[in-house]
């Protein structure tokens, strides 16, 4: 009898990567995705092109061959050129599962392989300066441009790369407001007031340099990760880095306003869930309110209360 060869095609892991980057190019111009997912899924392709060659074809991928990766000991980055940690595992599982499923429902693979649970440990709280006091301490530490720079960060809870590319035409003096971005979520540019530490600090840099609209606020500050550090070693708070800054300014609100929606739009997240995960430590007053709540149900010009005693 003779046996029927399939029609199927053979396709290789390159070819399934360029149909997943299609899709997402699609969606970047329907406005659904960012540049930020077709650059990290580019990454990813040469990064499983790298781990299987280009031309494995993509049958060939098994649960036996996912475990084999999930379960490879990865060595601390100073022993390793190549290293990452379980949440780069994960992201990288997500693209290649992406990409597995798309073909799948093309018609052209058979199955796509479970994938293993890569569990990733709970961020550590952030480091955060904790006091005005201990603010302005590292202003004094750190030379003028530099703690510029470091004010302009911690007062405006935005990431490094658009805290350097905030222009004076971001800012009206005169009105105490100006643009914040968040580039990263893609986020239009927010108008905010210009808190009042800030505003004194941007008020001087003007007046003594009197910059064009289009001249950067400050200048870059490419050494950052270890001289910032170093004066917080110095004035005796906790070493941090940039994006702790950024934190230092969401705790700051947090702890007087509660996790709101305003909080979640001011900080670039499209919902609070992130800000409940990461700052809910810093409302200790919130949740004493929580429970004062309860005490004024029972108080007598409560209607639900009735004047009641408390039951015995």
């Amino acid at each position: 009898m003779k046996t029927l060869t399939s029609t199927a095609p053979v396709v290789t892991l390159s070819e399934g990567f360029c149909d997943l980057l299609q899709v997402t190019e699609q969606r970047i111009r329907d406005g659904v995705r960012t540049t930020a997912t077709l650059e990290m899924q580019e990454a990813h392709r040469r990064y499983w092109e790298a781990e299987f060659g280009p031309e494995l074809p993509i049958d060939r991928i098994d649960e036996f061959t996912l475990d084999q990766i999930a379960s490879r000991p990865r060595l601390p980055p100073k022993h390793a050129a190549r290293s990452w940690g379980p949440a780069t595992l994960r992201k990288r599982f997500s693209t290649l599962r992406s990409m597995l499923a798309l073909e799948h429902r093309k018609r052209r693979l058979p199955r796509v392989p479970a994938f293993p649970v890569v569990l990733v440990p709970k961020s550590p709280t952030p480091t955060v300066i904790e006091t005005y006091r201990d603010a302005v301490r590292l202003w004094d530490s750190l030379p003028l441009h530099r703690a510029e720079w470091y004010w302009l960060a911690v007062w405006t809870a935005q990431r490094s790369s658009d805290v350097e590319r905030m222009s004076w035409a971001d800012v009206d003096l005169q009105a105490r407001t100006m643009f914040i971005r968040s580039t990263k979520t893609k986020r239009p540019k927010l108008k905010v007031r210009i808190p009042i530490p800030l505003l004194e600090v941007l008020d001087r840099m003007h007046a003594r340099s009197t910059p064009k609209p289009t001249d950067r606020i400050v200048r870059p500050w490419p050494s950052r990760k270890t001289t910032l550090p170093l004066h917080c070693l110095k004035c005796g708070i906790p070493r941090m880095n940039a994006t702790a800054l950024r934190h230092t300014n969401l705790s700051w609100i947090a702890a007087k306003t509660g996790i709101t929606v305003s909080l979640a739009r001011y900080a670039g997240h499209t919902s609070t869930r992130q800000l409940e995960q990461t700052y809910a430590h810093f409302l200790p007053a919130q949740m004493r309110e929580l429970t004062e709540a309860l005490d004024l149900m029972a108080a007598p010009a409560n209607d639900n209360a009735g004047g009641e005693k408390a039951p015995k």
